[in-house]
């Protein structure tokens, strides 16, 4: 289970399963995923989706890893996404950083804010080593979160039947 997390604009929380509609409209626009894994990009089923994402949401990757549901301190039933902790697909040994935004959430720094939050949590209070970030190379607008949260560029990495940049940030980076 994940702790609470908040930031000055944001409140990120445990997901559960009342948010399926939010993550099913998010993940449901193919602009949303488009640098995914093309498996996820190109044979969305929303039905299916719905069903493994129930399955899924109570996954345990131990205390302070999973996933949580972004939302606005002002405006708390407004939903603006996901950020993850966890390791690698679900197996590591890394410990993977990552977010997801619908579309009117882009570009008004919530994915920054977000994935800055999660990260002081992996860091300073998991005290991780390492945090690495699984990213499409044409993904500019997260290759640019990661830059600035000050992860850098270490090679490529097979993981979730695709290939990604693989973007680390040392805890004393």
């Amino acid at each position: 289970m994940v702790p609470e997390l908040e930031t000055a604009r944001l409140i990120l929380r445990q997901r559960d399963a009342s948010e399926i509609d939010d993550y099913a409209a998010m993940d449901g626009d193919r602009e949303v995923r488009r640098y995914i894994t093309p498996e996820f990009r190109d044979n969305f089923d929303p039905a299916a989706y719905r069903a493994a994402l129930a399955e899924r949401m109570p996954r345990d990757f131990g205390p302070g890893f999973g996933h949580w549901t972004i939302r606005s301190r002002h405006a708390p039933h407004g939903f603006l996404g996901m950020a993850i902790l966890m390791p690698v697909e679900g197996q590591g040994p890394e410990i993977e950083i990552g977010w997801r935004l619908p579309q009117a959430a882009w570009g008004q720094g919530y994915a920054s804010e977000a994935a800055h939050a999660v990260l002081r949590h992996g860091l300073d209070t998991l005290a991780l080593e390492e945090v690495v970030a699984l990213i499409d190379p044409d993904n500019a607008r997260s290759i640019a979160v990661a830059t600035k949260l000050g992860f850098s560029l270490a090679g490529r990495r097979a993981a979730y039947g695709t290939e990604f940049d693989l973007y680390r940030r040392q805890r004393n980076a």
